[in-house]
């Protein structure tokens, strides 16, 4: 089993502490071990509630492969719980500004329920999340 294998069992079974420890040793890796290792780290410190490293790190990954979903997902979901709103639909808005939605699908579709709740006012980002959704065949 490879380092970065027993990694990510560790954190698949709650272990983020240990399996960190594992992710920041490993180097020289492929590219796409890379973007594994940095993913798993992000991850690791959302669940350990460390919103700003999860954040940093995601943004790392991002930088390299601005396609990576799950590591906008983990921005969007760490600023949320940061309470920082604005950072988070920014993070939501430019990911599928410029890419296809899968994973935030049921994102955007919370979203519309929010704003049908009234739960969103801002006009500007109402629009945008309308516009997003139909662009990615969320809206019924």
């Amino acid at each position: 089993m490879t380092p970065l294998q027993k990694a990510k069992n560790l954190m698949d079974g709650g272990q983020y502490i240990p399996a960190l420890t594992i992710l920041e040793t490993l180097n020289v890796l492929s590219l796409k071990s890379e973007n594994y290792r940095l993913l798993f780290m992000s991850n690791c410190w959302f669940n350990l509630e460390e919103y700003d490293w999860a954040i940093e790190i995601a943004d790392r990954l991002l930088q390299k492969n601005p396609k990576n979903e799950l590591a906008s997902q983990i921005k969007y979901l760490s600023y949320c719980k940061l309470k920082d709103y604005d950072s988070a639909f920014d993070e939501i808005i430019g990911f599928l500004s410029y890419n296809k939605a899968d994973h935030y699908k049921i994102t955007l579709e919370e979203l519309l329920t929010d704003i049908r709740a009234g739960f969103i006012n801002d006009e500007d980002i109402i629009s945008k999340i309308k516009e997003l959704a139909l662009q990615n065949d969320c809206l019924k």
